[in-house]
């Protein structure tokens, strides 16, 4: 939309999207009121250039009155309201990549350390680079906004789109005409460009379901970053590099590389990484639940978790998170909804390295998580026809060639259960 129709003499606006698999339809229509009698309306593919048409009325009733008649007339043809965020709603709070990077350095602790201040940096940028580059999200550096093409959707839109894509992910891709509906309400929710020609099988590949997924997610994160401020305490944290400079910094980093060189898979295009760098991680609130987890059902083993480097600044704010039970990933959890570990270093690392995803981005730095999993009582499964997690089990310990399983896999069902040590580097 132009300058002059967002200005401050707005007095109506409504944007509206129509989109019909059938009919490769997948269209927008914005209508604007002035208070000088002026109506605009544009309209065209989402996505593109948008055609517009302005009306000079003599009066502002009469601008208000052909707004409502053309609204209403694009209703009944079957366009839907966007759900966008407003200008004014009380989410959308301008917080620039700066504005992040200076409240994560501050409320982040670090020890005064260069390098663990400029990994800091880098994880802030790498987050922000993540969700424009996977993603049909852009990104203003000017108001620091995460936008769809149409605009921030709301946080209901979200929720529900969430429930939408599930069902097109287990729904039988062929002659099924609900993927049809499916797809039309999803992208009704979820306003994004698409190639000029749309079909059905717009969402027949698990790539594509994966990639909607991490749009879902990175429009969620954008929410909760622009409704934060300096002022609040995002982050409640410590991260300090074990100096290699100390007899005690290079014991430590000793005995964890034993750890990883120990239980290297030369199979795995990931055993070629080396240990580079270590970082000692607490997050209080991890902490404090585990501790108390762990003294109740004890059986501490000490897990490799990996992830992408642009995971790890919603980590270090929020500690690891079982993901909903209706969260469509292509890194399947055969185990339960849980969280995952493996006492097989690059195992883990092939997930930091999008190995298992089959991305092939190897742009990001590398890293991997040094994690306590408070196992309990631990249910080790022979046969696919468990069901996950087992009653009266803490967690699940998966032995390598159980169930064709090559790897070591370990699965606790509770945050409490896991604290993160280290953080740390591979090259």
């Amino acid at each position: 939309m132009n300058a002059t129709a967002v200005s401050n003499s707005v007095v109506d606006s409504c944007t509206l999207i129509y989109v019909e698999v059938d009919q490769n339809s997948n269209k927008v229509w914005q209508g604007t009121v002035l208070t000088d009698g002026v109506f605009i309306a544009q309209w065209g593919r989402i996505g593109t250039k948008l055609q517009s048409k302005t009306y000079q009325f003599s009066s502002l009733a009469l601008a208000q009155n052909k707004f409502e008649r053309t609204k209403r007339r694009k209703l009944r043809k079957g366009y839907t309201a966007a759900p966008i965020l407003t200008k004014n709603s009380p989410t959308k709070v301008n917080l620039k990549p700066q504005d992040l990077d200076t409240i994560a350095a501050k409320q982040i602790e670090y020890g005064k350390d260069p390098r663990a201040k400029q990994l800091i940096r880098y994880l802030v940028e790498v987050n922000i680079h993540d969700i424009t580059s996977q993603t049909n999200i852009s990104y203003n550096s000017k108001t620091g906004n995460f936008t769809t093409p149409l605009g921030l959707i709301t946080p209901e839109a979200i929720t529900q789109a969430r429930d939408y894509l599930l069902q097109i992910a287990t729904s039988p891709k062929k002659n099924n005409p609900s993927i049809r509906s499916l797809i039309n309400n999803y992208l009704r929710l979820i306003p994004q460009k698409l190639n000029h020609k749309i079909d059905y099988q717009i969402f027949s590949s698990q790539s594509e379901i994966q990639r909607q997924y991490e749009i879902l997610n990175s429009l969620s994160a954008a929410i909760d970053m622009n409704s934060s401020n300096e002022e609040q305490n995002i982050f409640e944290c410590s991260i300090k590099r074990v100096p290699g400079s100390t007899l005690a910094g290079r014991k430590i980093f000793r005995e964890i590389r034993q750890i990883y060189d120990s239980t290297i898979n030369c199979n795995h295009l990931s055993a070629k990484y080396k240990l580079r760098r270590l970082y000692q991680v607490n997050i209080p609130s991890m902490t404090q639940a585990f501790t108390q987890k762990a003294a109740a059902i004890g059986n501490i083993k000490t897990h490799w978790h990996g992830t992408k480097a642009s995971n790890l600044l919603s980590i270090l704010k929020g500690g690891l998170i079982i993901p909903p039970a209706s969260a469509v990933q292509c890194t399947g959890r055969m185990f339960g909804n849980g969280i995952y570990g493996s006492e097989q270093s690059t195992k883990a690392l092939n997930y930091a390295t999008n190995y298992w995803d089959n991305s092939a981005d190897n742009t990001q730095r590398v890293f991997m998580l040094l994690c306590d999993f408070a196992m309990g009582k631990e249910y080790h499964p022979t046969s696919r026809s468990s069901s996950f997690p087992m009653k009266g089990y803490d967690s699940t310990y998966v032995k390598p060639g159980t169930m064709n399983v090559i790897n070591q896999e370990s699965i606790v069902y509770s945050t409490d259960q896991v604290k993160i040590k280290y953080l740390c580097e591979f090259i």
